[in-house]
């Protein structure tokens, strides 16, 4: 497959241009042979390779055109993926899971209606970044913003009371949540805010002004009727009603619709509030408006493109070239081996590193770590460092640690080098349940690293862990490095390490590893230990004024 084909025409019309000044040539040549002599005579002053030598040397005239031209029609082949950058909003999308949205006063519920409208405006936002944040008694990130349509819509689908299962309803936290996310990107920013109650909780309104100050415009929806419905308790098998919730003296809960608030947070942040209507129309008018805001500079994505692979015809052209001229018309043929370079060590290690990586990418981990080791050179952490990623997805957390150890404590390597494998090495410790030293292999990795917020991230769960270590029993949610193997395409840059691996699947939140962070550094300092809080999500139901709805 070649991108540019036209130039293989041209190919065809040079090359037998060239062959057409070759004829030309050789008749000349003739000419001035047989004016100075007979042929005979001539013939036999000549050495008798003159002739093959000449012709020899407009075959490799020849090739070296035909491969310059080759490389100019850009040969592809192979797929491999690459960002795709383009503007985009920022939406964040805020949803109420209390066990209230379980009220029936809308059909089929409020939850539902809630997960149906936003369905559609997930359609309607297509091209943008859109982000889910789930809340009742506290709230958490389930998606980071994210131009996959798709996965958002996954997220929300499963949405639900036990998504976030303490009691409340936390407008004010979750407004805080999202602004803070929000604030590193550039555009228009907005939250579409779904709830269908009030929160004297947790200053909604003052996260309103911080959402303001921020230029962040907050869309709300509210979910239900003012005159209320009570909240139906339903059998966990088959989902058959079973009564109704009652409050503490035994009374039905009615639920009903808190507008006051909702319409306040939108005033105060420049955006606007409607109540869910049958036809679900304020969600075409919350596109619309959002689509009215700037868009700013991000990554869509990544796409799947054919790779370039012109530089072999051009470097083989050029050396054809060049090695024309070396050949003489009479006396020995030059070996020109012998004056050209010989990288042949190098080009076989690069070789064994790139059927290493291939090998990798088909799953193939224990074949790979044998074609690691022959493309092993010094000063080269790559070979070393995917070898490590091989041995830990054969789970071999062991000789991984080795690995990575050995590369973050070589002073040889970069600061960049060495920050990837402590990284890669606190990953393959919390595997192994070492989580002692993994806090110290991801500190060192911040250390290096200061503006990674994956090693930083990670370091709190490490420090968390180490506190409180999970039951042996129970399958851990453990940071998972999936580094792609270094080689020479475009992500990761060749002879620099991979990119950070993602977070660790576990719940805890930016703003929760920003608190333990700063337990730490204040326990480096003072010398005393500090108890580290627990995430949101652990902390046992609580309810608030005698509420859990």
């Amino acid at each position: 497959m070649f991108r540019d084909p036209w130039y293989l025409a041209a190919l065809a019309a040079a090359c037998a241009a060239a062959a057409a000044l070759h004829a030309w040539a050789a008749r000349r040549r003739r000419r001035v042979t047989a004016a100075l002599g007979r042929p005979e005579t001539i013939a036999r002053l000549l050495p008798p390779e003159t002739a093959r030598r000449r012709r020899f040397k407009a075959g490799l005239q020849l090739a070296g055109l035909a491969l310059v031209f080759a490389a100019l029609a850009g040969p592809q082949w192979g797929v491999e993926l690459v960002e795709t950058r383009a503007d985009a909003r920022q939406v964040f999308i805020a949803v109420d899971v209390s066990a209230s949205m379980s009220a029936e006063d809308v059909a089929p519920s409020r939850m539902e209606k809630a997960k149906r409208q936003l369905a559609v405006l997930l359609d309607s936002l297509a091209g943008d970044r859109v982000g889910v944040i789930a809340f009742a008694g506290s709230a958490a990130v389930l998606c980071p913003v994210t131009g996959d349509i798709d996965a958002a819509k996954q997220i929300l689908a499963g949405l639900g009371p036990a998504s976030i299962p303490e009691p409340g309803t936390a407008i004010g936290s979750a407004l805080r949540l999202a602004v803070d996310a929000l604030q590193r990107y550039s555009g228009g920013r907005a939250v579409v805010l779904l709830s269908d109650g009030e929160d004297h909780h947790t200053d909604p309104l003052g996260a309103a002004a911080q959402a303001a100050s921020a230029g962040v415009r907050v869309y709300a929806v509210g979910i239900g009727t003012p005159e209320g419905a009570p909240l139906p308790l339903k059998a966990k098998d088959g989902g058959a009603l079973t009564g109704y919730k009652k409050d503490s003296k035994g009374q039905t809960v009615m639920s009903r619709l808190g507008e006051g608030a909702l319409a306040e947070i939108a005033q105060r942040t420049g955006g606007a509030y409607w109540r869910a209507s049958p036809a679900d129309e304020e969600i075409a008018e919350i596109a619309r408006r959002i689509g009215a805001l700037e868009r700013g500079p991000g990554t869509s994505g990544s796409s799947a493109r054919y790779r370039n692979r012109f530089l072999l015809p051009l470097a083989l052209g050029l050396i054809v070239l060049a090695a024309e001229p070396l050949v003489p018309l009479r006396g020995g043929l030059l070996l020109l081996l012998l004056l050209l370079p010989r990288p042949a060590a190098a080009a076989g290690r690069e070789a064994d590193l790139r059927e290493g990586n291939r090998l990798y990418e088909k799953r193939r981990y224990r074949e790979s770590p044998e074609r690691y080791a022959r493309a092993r050179a010094e000063n080269d952490a790559r070979p070393e460092f995917n070898s490590g990623d091989a041995l830990y997805r054969l789970e071999d957390f062991e000789a991984a640690a080795r690995k990575f150890q050995g590369l973050a404590e070589d002073g040889r390597q970069s600061r960049g080098a060495r920050a990837a494998a402590y990284y890669n090495l606190g990953n393959t410790l919390v595997r192994g349940r070492d989580f002692r030293a993994a806090v110290t292999a991801y500190r060192n990795a911040v250390l290096l690293a200061p503006q990674d917020e994956d090693a930083r991230h990670n370091l709190a769960v490490a420090l968390r862990l180490l506190r409180q270590p999970p039951p042996p029993r129970k399958q851990c949610r453990k940071p998972d490095p999936d580094r792609k193997p270094q080689d020479d395409r475009p992500q990761p840059k060749s002879g620099q390490p991979p990119p950070p691996a993602p977070r660790p699947q576990d719940q805890v939140s930016r703003e929760e590893a920003e608190r333990i962070m700063r337990s730490v550094a204040e326990k480096e300092k003072t010398g005393a230990a500090k108890a580290v809080p627990r995430p949101a999500s652990s902390r046992p139901p609580r309810p608030r004024g005698g509420e859990d709805w």
